[in-house]
């Protein structure tokens, strides 16, 4: 599938109407106006909420990324297969890495495990996150994703941008 198709596809599929970086489980102490952020395990594992878990490939440096600031991101989507080395199953998409994909974080933009998954990330900060099906397409899909499939995305954040 050619790079212009698969970037059309994610923006079309992503569109439907996470998370800190040290070793301590106990919350963080909120910034002004920034939710506490949970704190990977030694492993570098996040349970952002039941169900949705995000580990740590590559930390990051910076502000965390929050509500309402615009995501700039390099992502790859694999539909999880725990039988699969990794869990990565059936690759569905890529940006391909040289033309990162943007949106507005809690805007409903994205998919609500995006949302969920990616708030408190740092700039350059690579993770694996895990999403489960009722905080992805639910029991009806979204072609190529079918009916109840968990997701298992690698997002980079390359850029974050504060709203005006």
């Amino acid at each position: 599938m050619n790079h212009y198709l698969k970037a059309a596809l994610l923006g079309t599929m992503l569109v439907t109407a996470g998370c800190g970086q040290t070793e301590s489980e106990a919350p963080a102490e909120p910034v002004a106006g920034q939710a506490a952020c949970p704190k990977a395990d030694s492993n570098g594992v996040i349970e952002i909420e039941p169900g949705i878990v995000a580990r740590i490939l590559k930390p990051g440096y910076g502000r965390m990324l929050q509500s309402k600031d615009y995501a700039d991101v390099h992502a790859t989507l694999w539909l999880y297969d725990e039988s699969a080395e990794g869990g990565r199953g059936l690759e569905v998409w890529s940006s391909g890495g040289t033309q990162p994909f943007q949106f507005q974080v809690d805007s409903g933009q994205v998919i609500k495990g995006w949302d969920l998954g990616v708030k408190c990330m740092l700039i350059g900060e690579k993770r694996e996150l895990r999403i489960p099906p009722e905080l992805a397409y639910g029991q009806r899909g979204r072609p190529p994703v079918p009916p109840n499939a968990t997701l298992l995305f690698d997002i980079e954040l390359i850029k974050l941008t504060a709203p005006e």
